[in-house]
């Protein structure tokens, strides 16, 4: 197992419930609310497919079959907050547009 995959996995650990949790959105506005979790998505991506690679390979990993539950638990509910996100910003256009 290399170095980089341990960090990968040790930051991955660190993180694992914050994961499952949506953005904090206090003070923050909707533009980049979309954005961190655009972002958001893009890690759990490139997490999943490492943990599958890992999994699947010959070497040995510190990543397991719940790990890679975890993580397509994540997006799935990471997808469903940024959609949540989108409506609220097209809901407030169309009231803004309504109101002027």
């Amino acid at each position: 197992m290399s170095k980089k995959s341990q960090t990968d996995y040790e930051t991955y650990r660190e993180i694992m419930n914050d994961l499952l949790k949506p953005i904090a959105s206090e003070n923050v506005d909707l533009d980049t609310l979309k954005r961190l979790y655009e972002s958001k998505m893009v890690y759990l991506e490139n997490l999943r497919v490492k943990c599958f690679r890992e999994m699947n390979s010959d070497n040995q990993t510190l990543f397991s079959q719940n790990d890679y539950q975890i993580i397509v638990e994540a997006s799935v509910k990471t997808r469903e907050h940024l959609r949540g996100v989108v409506l609220g910003a097209i809901n407030n256009r169309l009231q803004n547009i309504r109101s002027a």
